[in-house]
């Protein structure tokens, strides 16, 4: 009853809006109406369907969006190129090596004792020559033991001597049949005895001179000295170590050639020992080069790398600050090639292809590899067309990359 009332109230409220809202329903039935007379009187006509189709499909196509064709500029890529020429090339063979000494010794006491002197020089990697003064061990004992030796040999000879005037006089006494032929004997036999007894004190004269030099030890040779571990007033017992010295004249370079690598020289028929060898030591900003030359071969093969190792003698007349231990670059000239082109490694394409540049355009050229100068590839020209002096090889890398490309030389 309540929502009767309302519903009356409203509709008495809003006497316009009532109106139009039944003219509209009014007005879109009558256009409904209109579109399904259209639709059935198509419908009871094909061909006018048909018509329809045509006459649409000829708008659509009438009013289509008309587009212009653009012309493509074809692309011209920047290149890099080299000029080659067949020549002879001998590459080198840049190798990691490490400096060794050609020489070097343990300085051990030889006698035990005090040490009582030491040399000026007788300091970690201080310069030595050859013959001086490292270390005096105390001399006392051994000069002694010098002159009692000497005493021993002198009433030894004394002895002897007087065993053969004995044996003298024996003798002659024989011969007038005054004394035995057992005499004779004994006295022969005294002699010899007194002969072997000179002999042995002779040999001891001479170890105990041996000793007394052997207190005083010297540099073998010259040298640098390093190890040093005795100082004035340490006592050394018998074959202690004292130092160690390190002849700097006679330096050598231990590197590595692959399998590789001698193959190529022996291919080559190239003798390795004796081989030019330029050493580059490089310390700090500053690289210094030494000459050197390969004086053996290594003994093994590696069993892992089938390599050898190499030792070069650096040339004793240059002076030098390598010392053992340094890590250096070794130079050696490697197989000598004959009539083949060089060009960077970027020129490459593929495993045996590089392009050379003919009226602005790229041309392929097959190549066959011989070998490698650094960054650099050695090759010969295979197959026609041939690649021939004066061709123009691009290095440049480009990503469409071929025959007939147009490019730009830079």
């Amino acid at each position: 009853m309540r929502s009767g009332v309302l519903r009356y109230t409203c509709r008495t409220l809003n006497p316009d809006q009532n109106k139009r809202s039944s003219a509209e329903e009014q007005t879109g039935l009558w256009f409904m109406q209109k579109i399904l007379n259209i639709l059935k009187t198509i419908a009871k006509r094909p061909l006018l369907i048909v018509l329809v189709t045509v006459i649409v499909g000829a708008l659509l196509i009438v009013s289509r969006p008309r587009v212009e064709p653009v012309e493509l500029n074809e692309r011209v890529w920047p290149v890099d190129v080299v000029e080659v020429r067949a020549a002879d090339e001998q590459p080198k063979l840049d190798l990691f090596g490490q400096v060794i000494a050609g020489r070097r010794s343990e300085l051990r006491a030889l006698v035990p004792g005090p040490i009582i002197e030491v040399g000026k020089n007788f300091r970690e990697g201080a310069a030595v020559t050859a013959g001086e003064l490292l270390v005096q061990i105390d001399p006392f004992e051994y000069r002694n033991d010098v002159a009692e030796q000497k005493a021993l040999l002198t009433e030894a000879r004394a002895d002897l001597e007087i065993r053969r005037r004995d044996l003298d006089r024996i003798r002659d006494l024989y011969e007038e049949n005054n004394v035995s032929e057992q005499s004779l004997d004994d006295a022969t036999l005294a002699v010899e005895q007194s002969k072997a007894a000179v002999e042995q004190r002779r040999i001891g004269l001479a170890r105990a001179e041996r000793a007394l030099r052997d207190a005083r030890l010297t540099a073998p040779y010259a040298g640098v000295l390093n190890g040093v571990s005795a100082e004035l007033g340490k006592q050394l017992s018998l074959n202690d170590q004292v130092a160690e010295i390190i002849d700097t004249g006679r330096l050598e370079v231990q590197f590595t050639l692959s399998k590789a690598q001698l193959g190529r020289l022996l291919e080559a028929n190239d003798e390795v020992a004796g081989r030019s060898v330029e050493i580059s030591w490089e310390v700090g900003d500053e690289t210094l080069t030494y000459n050197a030359k390969v004086e053996r071969i290594g003994a093994e093969i590696d069993s892992t790398t089938g390599g050898v190792s190499l030792y070069a003698v650096i040339d004793p007349e240059e002076g030098t600050l390598l010392r053992p231990g340094a890590f250096v670059w070794a130079r050696v000239s490697d197989k000598k090639y004959e009539k083949v082109f060089r060009v960077p490694e970027s020129a490459l394409y593929g495993a045996n292809q590089v392009y050379v540049v003919e009226d602005s355009r790229l041309q392929l050229r097959l190549i066959e590899i011989e070998g490698y100068a650094g960054d650099d590839i050695l090759f010969v020209s295979a197959g026609e067309p041939a690649i021939r002096d004066g061709d123009r090889v691009v290095t440049t890398q480009i990503r469409e990359g071929g025959a007939g490309v147009k490019v730009e030389i830079r």
